[in-house]
C-alpha cells in the first residue's frame, strides 16, 4: 500500500486562537482512521481543513503526492468526499436527487446527469438501503435514513478519500449499528480511505485500522488503533483514567472508564 493522504505540519487558527496543529500524519490507501478526542479537540476542524473548507494557517495536505491546494474544486471533489456532522437540508429534495449531487464533480459543462450517473446513483442507494426512499423528500425522512442517503451520495461521488464527521451522532443504538454496518460494507466494496471522527472508542477499536487522538488541537498519538488507544494515551486525551478489557466475545477489546476515574 502507498500513502494516499499526507498531512504535513497542518495548522489552523481562528483569529488569535490556535484551533489545530501543527499536525503531521500519513494514511495508506484503503485504511480507516478513527479520529477521537474531547469536544473542541479539533476533530471537525481537521476534516474541514482536509476538505479545504477552512483555510490553513500553515502546512499542507497532499493527496496522491500532490498538494490539495493545487487541485481545482472539481478535481478535489473527485478525490475527497466530505459528510458533515449534522447534514442539514434547507430545501425539499428527493433522495434520488440528493444522491445524484455526488455525481456533480464528474459532469462536464452544464450537462445534466446521464444514464451512467443515474446507474451509479441507483447502485449507491441500493448499497445504503435507501432505494425504496428514492422519491421521498429527504427533509422529511428520519435521521438514520438521512445519514444513509448522505452515505449513498458519498458512494456515488466515487472519491478515493471519505471524510465523515461523527456520522452516528444522535442515532439510537439500532440505527447506529445499522449505519456502521453499511459503512463497513461500503468501504470494503469501494476500497476508499476513510477518516472518521467519532466519540465511540469501542467502535474505533472494532472497525478502524488506525487512530488519531487529539487534545486541544494537538496530536496525543497516531498509529495502529490497538497501540494508539492505550490507557496512557486515553488519559492524556480525555483527562480520565481508562482500562482496556476483554469483553469475552471472541477476545474483542473494549475501552472501559471506571466510575470516578481521574
Amino acid at each position: 500500500m502507498t500513502d494516499l493522504l499526507e498531512v504535513r505540519d497542518l495548522a489552523v487558527r481562528f483569529g488569535d486562537r490556535r484551533a489545530l496543529g501543527p499536525l503531521t500524519f500519513r494514511l495508506a490507501a484503503g485504511r480507516v482512521l478513527a479520529i477521537a478526542g474531547e469536544n473542541g479537540s479539533g476533530k471537525s476542524t481537521l476534516l474541514r481543513a482536509i476538505a479545504r473548507l477552512l483555510e490553513w494557517d500553515a502546512g499542507e495536505v497532499r493527496v496522491r503526492g500532490k498538494s490539495a491546494s493545487s487541485f481545482s474544486r472539481r478535481e478535489l471533489a473527485r478525490e475527497i468526499a466530505y459528510c458533515p456532522q449534522l447534514p442539514e437540508l434547507v430545501f425539499a429534495i428527493p433522495v434520488e436527487e440528493l444522491v445524484l449531487q455526488g455525481r456533480a464533480p464528474w459532469r462536464t459543462g452544464w450537462l445534466w446527469e446521464g444514464r451512467d450517473d443515474r446507474a451509479i446513483a441507483a447502485d449507491a442507494m441500493a448499497a445504503c438501503d435507501v432505494a425504496g426512499l428514492s422519491q421521498r423528500d429527504a427533509t422529511k425522512i428520519s435521521g438514520g435514513e438521512r445519514r444513509r442517503a448522505f452515505l449513498a451520495r458519498m458512494l456515488a461521488q466515487r472519491a478515493r478519500v471519505w471524510l465523515l464527521d461523527e456520522p452516528t451522532a444522535d442515532l439510537d443504538p439500532r440505527h447506529r449499528m445499522e449505519f456502521l454496518s453499511l459503512l463497513s460494507s461500503a468501504h470494503r466494496g469501494h476500497g476508499a480511505t476513510v477518516l472518521w471522527a467519532t466519540h465511540d472508542l469501542n467502535d474505533a477499536l472494532a472497525l478502524a485500522d488506525d487512530a488519531l487522538l487529539l487534545h486541544e488541537g494537538r496530536c496525543v498519538a497516531v498509529g495502529p488503533v490497538a497501540d494508539c488507544l492505550s490507557p496512557g494515551n486515553l488519559e492524556a486525551a480525555f483527562g480520565v483514567g481508562a482500562r482496556i478489557v476483554e469483553d469475552g466475545a471472541g477476545g474483542r477489546r473494549v475501552v472501559f472508564f471506571p466510575r470516578g476515574s481521574r
